[in-house]
């Protein structure tokens, strides 16, 4: 606890098996922060992420990013973070989608 305080990081002890229990706070300078509004799309939302300052844990950054939200079934929920700058490989997997609402879903989802 003392070591993630010392870092600026917030402590919260959880009895959740596997969550984390010291984590970045909501103001941190690490990390994405919305970029505009968010789009609604035909099978959910797009919003552009920001890297919030220059600074880096772990390198070579990519800013702006990408995150669509696309609820699949009333069950499954896909996300996909992407370079809108950059074309990468992507493997060709077909996922029949029927494409619920988020009013239908069986989960909720915050940005």
């Amino acid at each position: 606890q003392e070591i993630c305080e010392a870092r600026g990081c917030s402590w919260c002890p959880t009895d959740v098996t596997n969550a984390p229990w010291c984590f970045f706070p909501e103001d941190s300078p690490y990390g994405y922060s919305l970029g505009g509004n968010t789009e609604q799309t035909s099978k959910g939302w797009r919003v552009t992420l920001n890297k919030r300052q220059a600074l880096s844990l772990f390198g070579n950054d990519i800013s702006p990013v990408v995150l669509e939200v696309e609820f699949q079934t009333k069950d499954r929920l896909r996300f996909r973070l992407y370079d809108p700058n950059k074309e990468r490989f992507e493997v060709p997997l077909k996922i029949d989608s029927p494409g619920v609402t988020a009013d239908v879903a069986n989960y909720e989802v915050e940005l």
